[in-house]
């Protein structure tokens, strides 16, 4: 079950964690440590579409830079996030025809994966403007946030348009940093201390057909660029994508795959590697979705068998109580007396 909102508070998919955890330990950070100081919960690490507190976010990822001593920390962590995680939004762009399409889907519908901040396009000479603004939330700054956010967008149009293309002008409003990072990743030093925060696509680029037939064709251009990710975050990072593709019945090894760049060959081996396969993560997947939509949610045992890529409900019941000994209304019902009796 996706939280409702809380009231007067910006919030954000917990998806937009994905890999963070692994990043800090990477560079020799405690993760825990800055969980508890930015306060998020442990369990958004585990389900990747519950809202939470966007300033925890903006907070998290500014204390991560700090503790790491890695001023390119938010780059570093957009770079690795799956366009996945924008769920329906992401279905949206991979059918679009063109990447101006495909963009301008993501400004329409990002704000139903946040509403910490909006894109909106400017038409100039020779292309666009895409800016990003941020609601003035975090106790620490908001650099990282805004760096891994234009990261997504430009890791989308490498991904599957041109592999090194960099933005001939990137504008931020922040100061400048005294290393390389920026310089690396966009391929120019910004105008940092500008007036807003915004990548300049040109229209050779916007212009570009994608559809879903070409988009294919992209990623396999683009698998390089994602070998260095292993390890354990491989295996987020599937759990993640499978979570949002489950209810639309697209969670082959092979569409996975392509949607992390890998190829279907060097994703089985990176499973491998890990001590499991693809059919066991899908049935691992569905096991722990499961439990929380039926535990946790009002939606409908049937409704919650569909969502989990079940053709039928008796299906659902047979898998739920092969993981759990018991049937999905007899979880519930568990759950809910519990629930009862913790409120006495």
């Amino acid at each position: 079950m996706r939280h409702t909102k809380p009231l007067s508070k910006n919030v954000v998919f917990s998806a937009s964690l994905l890999g963070s955890r692994e990043l800090i330990e990477e560079l020799g950070g405690d993760p825990d440590t800055v969980i508890h100081a930015a306060g998020i919960p442990a369990y958004a690490f585990d389900i990747p579409d519950i809202y939470i507190d966007a300033e925890c976010l903006v907070d998290y990822l500014e204390l991560a830079a700090e503790t790491c001593d890695c001023p390119e920390f938010g780059l570093l962590h957009g770079s690795r996030l799956p366009m996945g995680i924008f769920g329906q939004i992401w279905l949206l762009m991979r059918d679009a025809e063109s990447v101006s399409a495909a963009l301008r889907c993501f400004v329409k519908y990002y704000g139903l994966f946040t509403d910490m901040g909006t894109f909106q396009f400017e038409q100039a000479d020779g292309g666009q403007w895409l800016h990003y603004s941020l609601q003035p939330i975090g106790r620490y700054g908001r650099r990282q946030v805004i760096n891994a956010s234009l990261a997504v967008v430009c890791l989308f149009i490498r991904e599957n348009i041109l592999p090194r293309w960099q933005p001939p002008q990137v504008r931020l409003q922040q100061s400048s940093v005294s290393n390389d990072s920026f310089d690396n990743f966009f391929g120019r030093s910004p105008e940092f201390n500008s007036i807003s925060d915004a990548l300049f696509i040109e229209n050779e680029i916007l212009d570009r057909k994608l559809g879903r037939g070409e988009l294919r064709g992209a990623s396999k251009q683009s698998i390089s660029m994602h070998s260095q990710i292993e390890g354990p975050i491989v295996l987020t990072e599937v759990k993640s994508i499978l979570t949002v593709l489950l209810p639309y019945k697209e969670c082959s090894i092979n569409t996975v795959a392509e949607t992390m760049r890998f190829s279907e060959r060097t994703l089985q081996r990176r499973l491998e590697e890990l001590g499991t396969n693809f059919r066991e993560v899908v049935d691992s997947v569905r096991a722990e979705l499961s439990w929380h939509h039926v535990t946790s949610s009002r939606l409908r045992i049937s409704q919650i068998a569909t969502m989990l890529g079940y053709e039928t409900q008796s299906a659902f019941g047979r898998a739920f109580k092969r993981w759990y000994g018991k049937s999905p209304r007899g979880a519930r019902d568990d759950a809910s007396g519990h629930l009862l009796r913790s409120d006495l």
